[in-house]
């Protein structure tokens, strides 16, 4: 039912529970407070979407600068980099030039102090250091069945093991050669070593902190304390101890290390440079002032001689 009351309309409901009334002002005013609620959250709710979205404006704004500078910072870098590669360039061709002229080949892992070491050594003093560091073969013929370094080892499938020398294939009876001079320090000649380990064992004792062992021997023709020059025969191959067959095991020791033995092996005159670059663990420039001493000291006891 609805009734016109002073230019306003009323609306009456009527149900099971009673008659209630409105007029049509109190209908709008509840709308428009409903529509100014939600006009009010949504302006509130755009406020700080704005708010949040400036922050990441600047946020972003201040990483795009930081990149810039990093772009710019990189290519100064790259810049100084390409200058001091040059100049090293241009140090090393010096370095290379002044070493052609007096006669030694270029050494580019060597530091220059070390180069100058082994430009001023003498043919006598590389005659001494082939003498007292273990150089040459053991062997007449070289054929290497097992090289240094980890391995497989062979009488034992699956287990992996480091092999601290080099295997050389030889019949039982090859002689054995000292590769420096020195003196014996372990000949072990026992039956009680021939099922163990390296069997017959020889180890020689040289100048300068190196060794060399010598293993799997079937004769040893020199004793502990005997002094042996390079190139005495000094034992013979052999199979014992714990071995898979005849052959020479050889070890390169320097101040308790092991070193590569094929490096030794193959050092002569013709390339005197090459072990510096190679065995790098070996303190040459030590061991270059160690011979040039003893040079030193071999002439002092040589001149009372001459003078006679």
């Amino acid at each position: 039912m609805g009734e016109i009351i002073k230019d306003q309309t009323v609306i009456t409901i009527t149900n099971i529970k009673g008659s209630r009334s409105y007029t049509i002002d109190q209908v709008v005013k509840k709308y428009i407070r409903y529509i100014l609620s939600f006009a009010m959250a949504f302006f509130i709710l755009s406020m700080f979407v704005i708010y949040f979205l400036v922050g990441e404006k600047e946020a972003y704004d201040n990483l795009k600068t930081k990149y810039k500078d990093l772009i710019m910072t990189n290519s100064d870098l790259e810049i100084s980099i390409n200058r001091k590669k040059n100049e090293l360039e241009t140090i090393t061709s010096k370095i290379e030039t002044i070493e052609t002229m007096v006669g030694i080949k270029a050494m580019d892992n060597l530091e220059n102090e070390q180069r100058l070491d082994v430009a001023a050594i003498s043919a006598k003093e590389r005659m001494l250091m082939f003498r007292n560091i273990p150089s040459g073969k053991p062997l007449d013929k070289i054929v290497i069945t097992s090289k240094y370094g980890w391995r497989e080892n062979p009488l034992r499938p699956g287990r992996r093991e480091f092999h601290p020398g080099i295997d050389l294939r030889a019949p039982v009876g090859t002689p054995v050669y000292a590769t420096a001079d020195g003196i014996v320090k372990q000949s072990r000649v026992h039956n009680k070593w021939n099922r163990k380990g390296y069997g017959k064992l020889l180890i020689i004792d040289h100048n300068l902190g190196f060794e060399t062992l010598y293993g799997h021997l079937n004769k040893i023709v020199v004793k502990a304390g005997q002094f042996v020059k390079k190139g005495d025969v000094v034992a013979y191959t052999g199979n014992t101890g714990f071995s898979s067959g005849p052959h020479l095991h050889y070890e390169v020791r320097y101040i308790m290390m092991t070193l590569e033995p094929i490096n030794f092996i193959y050092w002569s005159h013709k390339n005197y440079d090459a072990i510096f670059q190679k065995e790098k663990r070996a303190r040459w420039k030590s061991l270059t002032k160690g011979i040039k001493w003893q040079s030193i000291l071999l002439e002092q006891q040589s001149s009372p001689k001459e003078q006679k």
